[in-house]
């Protein structure tokens, strides 16, 4: 009964978020496109804003980060009735459907759409040997130097390795280390693949909540890296080291899927797994004085500012 009272109360905000404006007096989300500094388009940034910055928001926002929300929401984009958004995503969005394999009437319902494949070869994928390309296609933000509590977005809020790992030698092997934070936006494709040539070890779940991964959530002090569910995957490499790599569930994603096979070789470029719908967050984590990151996203995260990047670009190189 209560479940079925918070979707309820759920699709009236829902509705009511066409109409709640984001309040001007805030600073808008931005990133850098480029050069450029560019405002974010966010899914529903008023009904965001009351469920992270409005203590009745938060109430409600318990409840939606469970698992049978996410699962709930998963289900209905299964459907062949949820096709029908497909559309009106594309064009909210401006959505170049002409990179993937398939027109969005192919589609059988949102979450196939959502989880859509790239045509062969329509990116430029950086294959030199010693460099880092991105993962994904997504919002990059960089921390150097990690340590046990490092601060992040705002002031005394921070990222614990601890926490984030669940696991005390983890958290020591990569102190001082370098963490690379790839932020999916819901309109974003949603595959992500192997930075480099690795072997993937074992997949090590950690359970945790479906929050969002947006910065208006990190900014109101909330660490949604240290507290949603999560895989950890560990790659071995002969260029980088061992690196953690991290990818981490949000609200409305019902999966983390994998797509490789443990212990056995990737190259760059290959493809390691996706999201089902709802944006997300994949995190590498470097050893310390393993990985120097291009200069230009370093600048841009020490200013606050996450850096758009489009999968198999180059992002830094073996130090």
């Amino acid at each position: 009964m209560l479940k079925k009272f918070i979707v309820f109360i759920l699709m009236v905000f829902l509705f009511m978020s066409n109409f709640i404006k984001s309040d001007s007096s805030r600073s808008n989300v931005c990133f850098y496109k480029g050069n450029e500094l560019v405002q974010e388009n966010i899914e529903s940034e008023g009904l965001m804003r009351f469920f992270y910055g409005n203590s009745c928001g938060r109430f409600f926002r318990f409840f939606l980060s469970k698992k049978w929300f996410s699962s709930l929401v998963g289900s209905y984009y299964n459907t062949s009735f949820s096709k029908r958004s497909i559309n009106a995503f594309v064009k909210k969005h401006n959505i170049d459907m002409s990179l993937f394999e398939k027109s969005e009437q192919e589609y059988k319902n949102f979450n196939d759409f959502f989880i859509r494949k790239l045509k062969p070869g329509v990116r430029d994928i950086d294959f030199s040997s010693n460099s880092l390309i991105s993962p994904c296609d997504s919002k990059l933000l960089v921390l150097g130097n990690l340590q046990q509590n490092t601060e992040f977005f705002i002031k005394d809020s921070y990222f614990n390795l601890g926490r984030f790992f669940k696991n005390d030698y983890l958290a020591k092997k990569f102190e001082g280390g370098t963490l690379l934070i790839f932020r999916l936006a819901p309109y974003d494709y949603h595959r992500f693949h192997f930075p480099f040539d690795c072997i993937p070890g074992s997949i090590v779940k950690i359970d945790g909540k479906y929050d969002s991964v947006n910065p208006i959530a990190f900014k109101s002090g909330y660490q949604p890296l240290t507290e949603n569910k999560r895989h950890l995957i560990m790659l071995d490499t002969d260029k980088f080291g061992e690196v953690a790599m991290v990818p981490v569930g949000a609200i409305c994603v019902g999966k983390i899927v994998e797509t490789f096979k443990e212990n056995e070789k990737y190259e760059k470029g290959d493809e390691a797994g996706y999201f089902s719908f709802g944006g997300s967050t994949v995190v590498l984590i470097f050893e310390k004085g393993r990985v120097s990151i291009d200069s230009k996203f370093i600048d841009h995260s020490k200013a606050g500012y996450e850096t758009q990047v489009l999968f198999g670009e180059k992002i830094g190189k073996v130090f």
